[in-house]
């Protein structure tokens, strides 16, 4: 997230970070006892950004937005002003401005966490006809984009609206810039990270017209 999210923002965006990890990250990053404890953090880890001039918060992971803890986030007071927004949020918001109705998903989630995100995508009224598990040996952000462009021209089926790649540690641009370029790749692609940077970019634009 933080590689792509900076290259995707106007320029005059700023961002702040608040990381939230382990001291060791399970194989599995995604299994629910981790994302648990994760979302419970997200009072201590907004307590990073006092005194910071803040317009909108940003939940930066896909896989703990889609679970329903998330929904219980107890948000400090001084910041219940802000724009709260999720990954998931933003990729509902983005594949509905794509007016994409059937979907493609690709993530590098264990089969628990893929079936749960295309339910949530069911329930947000996008029907994902195909979902593809993006495996990787050692963590998700040091998937090459040879192996992004390799499943998706091997998994790529007809009658998708959009293809979706979920999660925030995982980095597309290269890879769908490749596949637009090198293979004239037309469908709509839409990474987590794309989703949320243009989110912001369009609240950004409207924020000036003001």
């Amino acid at each position: 997230m933080e590689d792509e999210i900076p290259i995707l923002l106007h320029p005059e965006i700023g961002i702040h970070w608040s990381r939230m990890r382990p001291k060791i990250l399970p194989r599995n990053g995604h299994d629910t006892g981790y994302m648990e404890m994760m979302i419970k953090d997200m009072p201590y880890a907004l307590s990073k950004f006092d005194g910071l001039d803040l317009q909108t918060l940003v939940l930066g992971c896909t896989s703990a937005s889609i679970m329903e803890t998330s929904k219980l986030i107890k948000i400090p007071k001084k910041y219940r002003d802000f724009r709260f927004i999720s990954a998931f949020d933003s990729v509902i918001g983005q594949l509905t401005k794509l007016s994409a109705k059937s979907i493609m998903l690709i993530a590098p989630y264990d089969v628990k966490t893929i079936e749960a995100e295309t339910f949530a995508l069911k329930k947000a009224g996008f029907l994902v006809k195909k979902s593809v598990i993006l495996d990787y040996d050692h963590e998700i952000r040091f998937i090459p984009p040879s192996n992004i462009i390799e499943i998706f021209l091997k998994e790529i089926i007809e009658g998708v609206d959009a293809v979706f790649f979920s999660c925030t540690a995982l980095n597309t641009v290269t890879a769908f810039s490749e596949l637009q370029n090198s293979h004239n790749v037309t469908i709509p692609l839409l990474s987590s990270n794309i989703a949320i940077a243009r989110e912001i970019n369009d609240q950004y634009k409207i924020s000036m017209l003001k």
